[in-house]
């Protein structure tokens, strides 16, 4: 039985019959061992067999020598024959396709296994983001994600601090996949540890920042883009570390792209200070935040969405921000048409009662 298989010798290529046959890719045949130079006498002397003939074929998979097949001392006569030969070599090629094919379902199961592992990953990592449905925040929330892999670097998450007050952050992290999904999970942690101790958004970017450079691998980082948005005075104070401009429509149908209060991204260095705008909002007004994925989405063409198609989709009036969130994403799907996406794709729109 293979699981009762234990390896006693190993063979370096080149050395006896089987090294000879494994480096030059040629059957042999020895029917006299004693008085052949390419004999290994080193495998008797350990075992105490005594080795008189040999025939030896390699395996071979596309092309390449994988390994060598090997028969000592025929039963009931002294030599092996050319019939022995063909023989052998017809096994062993039918052992080559046997052996190439158990690796290849092996590398099946390992990929099927990885890709579950992903998809499990891809779950828990949707967990993190909130739940904005239902009304709780006390204004109109929605939001779409769509990870360029299994797992993505953008997030965005939405704190209520208290009965008029909520925190809204939306970030993109530097990469995609695995690494990028990893240190989203790390910052989203530390901002819900840290946010309801600061009033100030540009005071939590402060905080978020030095927190996220002490405790990240060198080279990554991520953009952000904080808001509190009190409600009942209907206030909006942001702050932002590198990341694209809020669009605001009006309760009129205007777009307007909010000053830039600029900021480095977080997790690049420490002792960053960040400054922060403040902004009175109307009932009817709707934010949009969105992380470069969006405008950078790409036609079959290789044409951007760009800004000017983000403007003009929330340019169309819409009941809700799940509305205006489902707009965007069939919009973009017809202008993508298929296109392979190069990028995380998250927005998230905000609606002022």
């Amino acid at each position: 039985k293979g699981s009762e298989l234990v390896e006693k010798f190993r063979v370096k290529v080149g050395e006896g019959i089987a090294g000879h046959v494994a480096s030059c890719g040629e059957s042999v045949i020895v029917n006299d061992c004693s008085c052949n130079k390419r004999f290994a006498q080193r495998f008797d002397n350990e075992t105490g067999f005594v080795s008189k003939a040999i025939i030896c074929v390699p395996l071979k998979a596309k092309g390449k020598i994988t390994g060598v097949l090997e028969a000592i001392n025929p039963i009931g006569r002294k030599a092996f024959d050319s019939s022995d030969l063909d023989l052998f070599q017809t096994f062993a090629d039918q052992a080559s396709i046997a052996v190439e094919n158990a690796k290849l379902h092996g590398e099946i199961i390992k990929q099927e296994k990885a890709r579950q592992e992903l998809k499990i990953a891809r779950e828990i990592q949707q967990n993190f983001l909130p739940d904005l449905s239902g009304g709780r925040f006390g204004i109109d929330l929605a939001a779409l994600n769509f990870p360029a892999r299994e797992v993505s670097g953008d997030f965005y998450d939405a704190l209520l601090f208290n009965d008029t007050q909520i925190g809204i952050l939306i970030a993109d992290v530097s990469g995609k996949g695995v690494p990028a999904a990893l240190f989203m999970v790390n910052a989203i942690t530390h901002y819900r540890f840290l946010a309801p101790k600061f009033q100030s958004p540009a005071a939590l970017l402060d905080a978020l920042n030095n927190t996220l450079a002490q405790n990240t691998t060198r080279g990554m980082f991520m953009t952000a883009l904080y808001l509190i948005i009190d409600v009942a005075s209907k206030t909006l104070v942001y702050s932002s570390a590198g990341h694209h401009p809020i669009l605001r429509r009006t309760s009129e149908g205007e777009i307007l792209e909010l000053e830039n209060t600029g900021g480095v991204p977080l997790g690049l260095m420490e002792d960053v200070s960040y400054s922060e705008k403040k902004v009175l909002l109307r009932s009817g007004d709707c934010l949009f935040l969105y992380t470069d994925g969006i405008t950078e989405a790409r036609s079959k063409a290789g044409t951007e969405y760009g800004m000017s198609g983000l403007r003009t989709c929330i340019g169309h009036k819409h009941s809700s921000a799940a509305a205006y969130a489902d707009a965007l994403l069939k919009d973009l799907e017809a202008f993508t048409q298929g296109a392979d996406q190069h990028d995380d794709m998250t927005a998230l729109v905000a609606g002022m009662p």
